[in-house]
């Protein structure tokens, strides 16, 4: 049931997307896509039918990229589609294979870089796109299975550099004519944060 219903919709969808571009050629007002809007949100919203809609044979959301897709003009769609439909793939936990088989990416980058859409469909888009580069990237939403860059790390040879005099080079007065020197405690410029994990290559000995 789920299969059928999804290919009525998918078709209608596609066929309502064709119509409006043909109205909007002849200068006529473009309503076949909202009046499909709130059937095609309820479908979407709906947690039975998750794997069917993200099914790549099924292939639902080449039609929802019909319905965002700008027109030949350049116009696009209805703010309450965009609006819904952004909403609504936002729940739906995109695949790989979903997102090639659709294409839907593509139209996500447009909105994401274009200056057309409002400002919060273009948040909306790109959120969307840190949220599906994790399955094409093969990256983890979850923090401790993030996979660090390591270097080895070996204390003997740090103390040896640091047993070593280094000649410091005076620091040269930076102050304003009638400025003067002072005392206060300055945050001194360096890594605010740390993309490099060290492994120590041996353990030295507490003395």
């Amino acid at each position: 049931m789920a299969d059928e219903e999804i290919s009525d919709i998918r078709n209608r969808m596609a066929s309502a997307a064709s119509a409006d571009s043909q109205l909007l050629e002849q200068g006529l007002p473009a309503t076949q896509k909202l009046a499909m809007l709130p059937e095609v949100v309820a479908l979407l919203n709906r947690n039975t039918y998750v794997q069917t809609i993200l099914d790549p044979d099924t292939n639902l959301l080449e039609s929802v990229r019909f319905f965002l897709e700008p027109a030949a003009d350049g116009s696009l769609p209805a703010y309450n589609i965009q609006r819904e439909l952004f909403a609504a793939l936002a729940k739906l936990p995109l695949t790989k294979e979903a997102l090639i088989a659709s294409g839907i990416g593509k139209v996500i980058v447009f909105y994401r870089r274009s200056k057309r859409p409002e400002p919060a469909i273009k948040r909306q888009a790109t959120k969307l796109m840190e949220e599906w580069s994790r399955p094409i990237l093969q990256r983890s939403d979850d923090y401790t299975k993030k996979i660090w860059e390591t270097v080895q790390y070996d204390p003997s040879r740090v103390r040896e550099v640091a047993a070593k005099p280094t000649a410091v080079p005076k620091a040269r007065a930076t102050l304003a004519p009638g400025q003067k020197p002072s005392n206060r405690a300055r945050l001194l410029p360096g890594a605010t944060s740390y993309t490099i994990v060290p492994q120590m290559s041996q353990i030295m000995p507490r003395r």
